[in-house]
Protein backbone atom coordinates (compact mmCIF):
# COMPACT_ATOMS: atom_id res chain seq x y z
CA UNK A 1 0.00 0.00 0.00
CA UNK A 2 1.37 3.37 -1.25
CA UNK A 3 0.62 5.96 0.89
CA UNK A 4 0.44 9.51 -0.06
CA UNK A 5 1.14 13.09 1.45
CA UNK A 6 -0.07 16.90 1.15
CA UNK A 7 1.75 19.89 1.78
CA UNK A 8 0.20 23.42 1.34
CA UNK A 9 2.54 25.47 0.36
CA UNK A 10 0.73 29.65 0.23
CA UNK A 11 2.55 31.06 3.04
CA UNK A 12 5.68 29.94 2.44
CA UNK A 13 6.19 30.75 -1.35
CA UNK A 14 7.73 34.24 -1.11
CA UNK A 15 10.31 33.32 1.12
CA UNK A 16 13.90 33.02 0.84
CA UNK A 17 15.65 29.35 0.18
CA UNK A 18 18.75 30.35 0.74
CA UNK A 19 19.09 28.76 4.50
CA UNK A 20 17.24 25.68 3.45
CA UNK A 21 19.64 24.94 0.27
CA UNK A 22 22.23 23.38 3.33
CA UNK A 23 19.70 20.20 3.41
CA UNK A 24 20.56 19.83 -0.38
CA UNK A 25 23.83 18.58 -2.46
CA UNK A 26 25.38 20.97 -4.61
CA UNK A 27 23.83 19.57 -7.55
CA UNK A 28 20.49 20.20 -6.25
CA UNK A 29 21.05 23.78 -5.18
CA UNK A 30 22.00 24.73 -8.54
CA UNK A 31 19.11 23.00 -10.07
CA UNK A 32 16.74 25.18 -7.28
CA UNK A 33 18.68 28.84 -7.59
CA UNK A 34 17.96 27.96 -11.48
CA UNK A 35 14.07 29.34 -11.23
CA UNK A 36 14.16 32.70 -11.62
CA UNK A 37 11.29 32.92 -9.50
CA UNK A 38 11.12 32.69 -5.56
CA UNK A 39 7.90 30.93 -5.65
CA UNK A 40 9.23 28.26 -8.31
CA UNK A 41 12.06 27.60 -5.86
CA UNK A 42 10.29 26.94 -2.96
CA UNK A 43 7.77 24.92 -4.70
CA UNK A 44 11.19 22.62 -5.93
CA UNK A 45 12.55 23.43 -2.12
CA UNK A 46 9.98 22.23 -0.04
CA UNK A 47 8.11 18.97 -2.65
CA UNK A 48 11.83 17.58 -2.11
CA UNK A 49 12.46 18.34 1.70
CA UNK A 50 8.34 16.58 1.95
CA UNK A 51 9.15 13.38 0.87
CA UNK A 52 12.93 12.98 2.38
CA UNK A 53 11.56 14.42 6.10
CA UNK A 54 8.93 11.10 5.29
CA UNK A 55 11.55 8.63 4.13
CA UNK A 56 13.64 9.81 7.37
CA UNK A 57 10.94 9.03 9.79
CA UNK A 58 10.31 5.81 8.33
CA UNK A 59 13.92 4.79 8.21
CA UNK A 60 14.65 6.54 11.69
CA UNK A 61 17.14 8.39 9.56
CA UNK A 62 18.26 12.53 9.40
CA UNK A 63 16.83 14.25 6.52
CA UNK A 64 20.59 15.16 5.70
CA UNK A 65 21.26 11.52 5.16
CA UNK A 66 17.84 10.92 3.02
CA UNK A 67 19.23 12.09 -0.50
CA UNK A 68 16.91 11.95 -3.71
CA UNK A 69 18.31 11.19 -7.59
CA UNK A 70 16.99 10.90 -11.09
CA UNK A 71 16.89 8.25 -13.64
CA UNK A 72 18.04 8.51 -17.45
CA UNK A 73 14.24 9.52 -17.72
CA UNK A 74 13.84 12.13 -15.06
CA UNK A 75 12.01 9.61 -12.54
CA UNK A 76 12.95 10.25 -8.68
CA UNK A 77 14.53 7.82 -6.65
CA UNK A 78 15.46 7.46 -3.06
CA UNK A 79 19.47 6.35 -2.68
CA UNK A 80 20.35 3.24 -1.33
CA UNK A 81 16.39 2.37 -0.14
CA UNK A 82 13.74 -0.08 -1.25
CA UNK A 83 11.38 3.28 -0.88
CA UNK A 84 9.90 4.03 -4.17
CA UNK A 85 8.96 7.92 -4.87
CA UNK A 86 6.79 10.12 -6.90
CA UNK A 87 6.59 14.06 -6.38
CA UNK A 88 4.10 16.95 -7.81
CA UNK A 89 3.54 20.62 -7.24
CA UNK A 90 1.32 22.30 -8.30
CA UNK A 91 0.72 26.07 -7.70
CA UNK A 92 -0.38 26.14 -3.73
CA UNK A 93 0.68 22.36 -3.17
CA UNK A 94 3.44 20.05 -2.35
CA UNK A 95 2.75 16.26 -2.83
CA UNK A 96 4.58 13.00 -2.59
CA UNK A 97 3.47 9.03 -2.84
CA UNK A 98 5.68 6.63 -1.14
CA UNK A 99 5.55 3.42 -0.87
CA UNK A 100 7.54 -0.84 -1.46
CA UNK A 101 5.40 -0.89 -4.95
CA UNK A 102 6.27 2.26 -8.34
CA UNK A 103 3.50 5.08 -7.62
CA UNK A 104 2.73 8.56 -10.06
CA UNK A 105 1.49 11.42 -8.29
CA UNK A 106 0.23 14.42 -9.61
CA UNK A 107 -1.80 17.55 -8.19
CA UNK A 108 -3.40 20.26 -9.83
CA UNK A 109 -5.24 23.67 -9.66
CA UNK A 110 -6.87 26.42 -12.00
CA UNK A 111 -7.32 25.20 -15.41
CA UNK A 112 -8.25 28.41 -17.39
CA UNK A 113 -9.15 26.73 -21.43
CA UNK A 114 -10.62 22.76 -19.87
CA UNK A 115 -12.11 22.05 -23.39
CA UNK A 116 -9.31 23.38 -25.41
CA UNK A 117 -6.87 21.31 -23.76
CA UNK A 118 -8.80 18.55 -23.55
CA UNK A 119 -9.73 18.58 -27.18
CA UNK A 120 -6.22 17.75 -27.82
CA UNK A 121 -4.85 14.96 -25.32
CA UNK A 122 -8.00 13.65 -24.38
CA UNK A 123 -9.74 10.68 -25.64
CA UNK A 124 -13.20 11.62 -28.19
CA UNK A 125 -15.19 9.61 -25.11
CA UNK A 126 -13.37 11.83 -22.15
CA UNK A 127 -13.89 15.30 -24.39
CA UNK A 128 -18.04 14.47 -24.93
CA UNK A 129 -18.11 13.93 -20.71
CA UNK A 130 -16.62 17.68 -20.26
CA UNK A 131 -18.63 19.19 -23.32
CA UNK A 132 -21.86 17.64 -21.13
CA UNK A 133 -21.40 19.46 -17.65
CA UNK A 134 -20.41 23.61 -17.02
CA UNK A 135 -18.85 25.17 -14.02
CA UNK A 136 -17.01 23.56 -11.42
CA UNK A 137 -18.25 20.55 -12.42
CA UNK A 138 -16.60 20.70 -15.97
CA UNK A 139 -13.55 21.87 -13.99
CA UNK A 140 -13.61 19.19 -11.03
CA UNK A 141 -14.00 16.32 -14.27
CA UNK A 142 -11.22 18.13 -16.37
CA UNK A 143 -8.86 18.04 -13.63
CA UNK A 144 -9.48 14.57 -11.83
CA UNK A 145 -8.66 12.53 -15.77
CA UNK A 146 -5.80 15.02 -15.98
CA UNK A 147 -4.10 14.31 -12.83
CA UNK A 148 -4.85 10.55 -13.64
CA UNK A 149 -2.77 10.68 -16.90
CA UNK A 150 -0.15 12.58 -15.18
CA UNK A 151 0.44 10.37 -12.60
CA UNK A 152 0.13 7.33 -15.08
CA UNK A 153 2.73 8.40 -17.02
CA UNK A 154 4.97 9.16 -13.73
CA UNK A 155 3.89 5.82 -12.59
CA UNK A 156 4.97 3.91 -16.07
CA UNK A 157 8.33 5.87 -16.12
CA UNK A 158 6.72 7.10 -20.26
CA UNK A 159 6.37 10.71 -18.94
CA UNK A 160 6.36 12.98 -21.97
CA UNK A 161 6.41 10.04 -24.50
CA UNK A 162 3.26 8.91 -23.77
CA UNK A 163 0.32 10.24 -25.45
CA UNK A 164 -2.21 11.63 -23.73
CA UNK A 165 -5.11 11.24 -25.72
CA UNK A 166 -4.50 7.11 -26.03
CA UNK A 167 -4.43 7.30 -22.09
CA UNK A 168 -8.17 6.29 -20.91
CA UNK A 169 -8.26 7.75 -17.40
CA UNK A 170 -11.60 6.15 -16.93
CA UNK A 171 -10.34 2.51 -17.09
CA UNK A 172 -7.40 3.45 -15.07
CA UNK A 173 -9.95 4.31 -12.52
CA UNK A 174 -11.72 1.19 -12.96
CA UNK A 175 -9.31 -1.30 -13.08
CA UNK A 176 -8.01 -0.21 -9.67
CA UNK A 177 -4.66 1.20 -10.84
CA UNK A 178 -5.80 4.94 -10.28
CA UNK A 179 -7.36 7.12 -7.66
CA UNK A 180 -8.51 11.01 -7.29
CA UNK A 181 -8.84 12.70 -4.33
CA UNK A 182 -10.32 15.88 -3.52
CA UNK A 183 -8.74 19.07 -1.34
CA UNK A 184 -9.70 22.86 -1.72
CA UNK A 185 -10.70 23.01 -5.15
CA UNK A 186 -7.80 20.74 -6.17
CA UNK A 187 -7.72 17.57 -7.44
CA UNK A 188 -4.82 14.90 -6.99
CA UNK A 189 -4.29 12.37 -9.01
CA UNK A 190 -2.20 8.43 -7.93
CA UNK A 191 -1.46 5.39 -10.07
CA UNK A 192 0.04 2.38 -8.78
CA UNK A 193 0.07 -1.41 -9.10
CA UNK A 194 -3.62 -2.71 -8.93
CA UNK A 195 -5.00 -3.12 -5.02
CA UNK A 196 -1.85 -0.60 -3.73
CA UNK A 197 -4.18 2.56 -3.95
CA UNK A 198 -4.63 3.99 -0.78
CA UNK A 199 -7.50 4.88 1.15
CA UNK A 200 -7.17 8.41 2.03
CA UNK A 201 -4.18 10.89 1.97
CA UNK A 202 -2.11 12.48 5.03
CA UNK A 203 -2.25 16.04 5.22
CA UNK A 204 0.61 17.54 6.51
CA UNK A 205 0.38 19.81 9.34
CA UNK A 206 1.98 23.70 8.89
CA UNK A 207 3.98 22.99 11.99
CA UNK A 208 6.45 20.79 9.18
CA UNK A 209 8.46 24.11 8.02
CA UNK A 210 9.28 24.84 11.70
CA UNK A 211 11.13 21.56 11.55
CA UNK A 212 13.70 23.66 9.24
Amino acid sequence: MIEIYLLKLTSRLEQPVEKFLRYFTEKRREKILRYKFTADRNRTLWTELLVRSVIAKKISRPIEEVLIERDEVGKPYVVNSEFKISLAHSENWAACSVGEVPSGIDVEENFVDALAIAQNFFTAQEYQQLCNVDGWRRAEKFLSLWTIKESFVKFTGRGIEENFNLIDGAKILSDNVGKNFFVDKSVIGVCTERDNLPKNFNLVSQDFFDKF
